[in-house]
């Protein structure tokens, strides 16, 4: 086993310290359980390994209603993002945003994904109104995180086929 040393402030050594004794667990046991629960696994930090899944993720959500492209983050990047537009014409959009909402920025309180999903767009006064400006993008917060992991997720939560538009429908519309 390797070793290395880290100069840790000494309020984190004490909450680990801390931490370790009400766990009943070693420091170096507890700090190699944090890392791993951090650290990437080694199949993710394979040149093109997140590329071929974000592919498979960005292919399942052009299925989903009202959803057109504008780019994607380059393959082999630690902290990948998929940016697209929604149709506001269309009848399910703000079905389409709340449902992406809630999965992949609150589906647990307790064990979020590690996603985040937002509106963007360029400056207004400059460009023109949402219909042509407005876009939306799921962005990883840790580097290296799997696509196939948040495509299985939202496939699992999404209405099923994600592309069948009676799924869609709610019903407690106005």
């Amino acid at each position: 086993m390797g070793k290395f040393e880290i100069d840790v402030p000494d309020e984190l050594l004490a909450r680990l310290d801390e931490e370790c004794r009400q766990v009943h667990m070693t420091r170096d046991k507890r700090v190699i359980e944090a890392l791993e629960c951090n650290i990437a696994p080694a199949q993710n930090l394979k040149p093109g390994w997140i590329g071929t899944r974000l592919e498979a993720l960005e292919d399942f959500l052009r299925r989903i209603p009202g959803i057109t492209w504008a780019a994607r983050s380059g393959s082999d990047q630690p902290r990948w993002w998929i940016k697209f537009t929604i149709d506001l014409e269309s009848e399910f959009a703000w079905h389409v945003v709340q449902e992406l909402g809630f999965v992949l920025n609150y589906i647990s309180l307790e064990k979020r994904l590690p996603t985040v999903f937002k509106p963007v767009s360029p400056p207004p006064y400059l460009n023109g109104g949402p219909k042509q400006f407005l876009s939306w993008v799921i962005e990883a917060e840790i580097p290296f995180l799997d696509p196939e992991h948040i495509h299985k997720t939202l496939e699992g939560r999404l209405p099923r086929p994600v592309d069948d538009l009676a799924q869609w429908r709610m019903t407690d519309e106005e």
